[in-house]
């Protein structure tokens, strides 16, 4: 597990953030499940992890319109800032715990989020 803290006040963003980076693990545990190589790849590079991030962060931000006001969310400051979360957390995250299994055991990929409130 890995634990994240979030220096922002803005409860909208923070939840945004979480979702999506662990929506990222999820779905690089999922093809690493059938296709370990593949997710490595994806995992190391810049662009296919973008357009994952693209996908997951258009989807996140549907699901939180339906009940909350997004309007002051922007979208490229979201993106920069998962992509910073990307290169200084999830690469150690999932690389560390692809090679810690040594015995074939499922490893599941979780991310410990502190939102600090300042």
């Amino acid at each position: 597990m890995k634990e994240i803290t979030l220096n922002k006040n803005d409860k909208e963003l923070n939840e945004l953030i979480v979702n999506i980076l662990q929506g990222y693990c999820d779905e690089i545990y999922g093809i690493y499940e059938k296709h370990p190589e593949t997710a490595i790849d994806i995992l190391k590079d810049g662009f296919m992890s973008s357009v994952i991030y693209d996908v997951l962060i258009t989807r996140e931000m549907k699901k939180y319109a339906i009940k909350n006001n997004i309007s002051d969310i922007n979208r490229r400051d979201l993106k920069a800032t998962i992509l910073y979360w990307h290169q200084e957390h999830i690469i150690e995250l999932v690389s560390k715990n692809i090679n810690q299994d040594e015995k074939g055991d499922p490893v599941y990929w979780k991310l410990k989020i502190t939102v600090v409130q300042q």
